[in-house]
């Protein structure tokens, strides 16, 4: 497990920076330029996500969440995502075991400019549908079933780091906050820490 875990601090603490050498006509080494596109360049698009996945003490948090977008300039980017989060709570009292499960859909938007080599600022604006379904005791202590749908938008600002893992895949970390902070946001009071893979194609 050691060996695994330093295996990927490694990788995700270098970077690898490669030109490709070709030969001009005269028969010297030069590096091969792509002639700039106008209107829409696909090798500017972006493709990626995230994933949660977490277990421990009957608790359960699994999720996705896909993103694509566009580099307009060599500094911002912006795109789209969609994710889905499931989370069940385990507790118990003295007779029975009880289940709390929530299922979230989240629609979002996102913005990234890099103002310094790998280091970017980021936003993200999502708008979070929550069913929740779980129990709670009535004046008698006797359990009674609670089911509820609510909604919440949120809107994430950081900054972010990206590092090449090679070829056009990169692995990104980045730390934000929810400047909003509505009753229902998952995010109230705590920082938000997302680790995830972007590719572009």
């Amino acid at each position: 497990m050691r060996r695994i875990v330093l295996l990927v601090l490694i990788v995700l603490g270098f970077g690898s920076l490669q030109a490709q050498e070709v030969y001009t006509s005269s028969g010297h080494t030069g590096f091969h330029k792509k002639p700039k596109k106008k209107g829409y360049d696909p090798d500017k698009l972006i493709l990626g996500g995230g994933f949660n996945a977490g277990f421990g003490g009957g608790d359960i948090i699994l999720g996705i969440s896909p993103i694509a977008g566009y580099r307009f300039t060599p500094a911002f980017s912006a795109g789209v995502g969609l994710g889905y989060l499931y989370y069940r709570q385990t507790y118990q009292d003295q007779y029975n075991t009880y289940y709390d499960n929530s299922n979230m859909i989240y629609p979002s938007t996102w913005a990234r400019y890099f103002v310094y080599h790998n280091i970017y600022l980021t936003s993200v604006f999502e708008y979070d549908f929550i069913h929740y379904k779980g129990t709670t005791l009535d004046y008698l202590g006797n359990p009674v079933s609670d089911v509820q749908s609510v909604t919440a938008a949120c809107f994430l600002v950081g900054f972010g780091v990206k590092q090449p893992l090679g070829g056009r895949v990169s692995g990104v970390f980045e730390i934000m906050y929810d400047v909003l902070q509505e009753h229902y946001s998952p995010y109230l009071n705590q920082p938000v820490i997302k680790l995830g893979i972007v590719a572009g194609l």
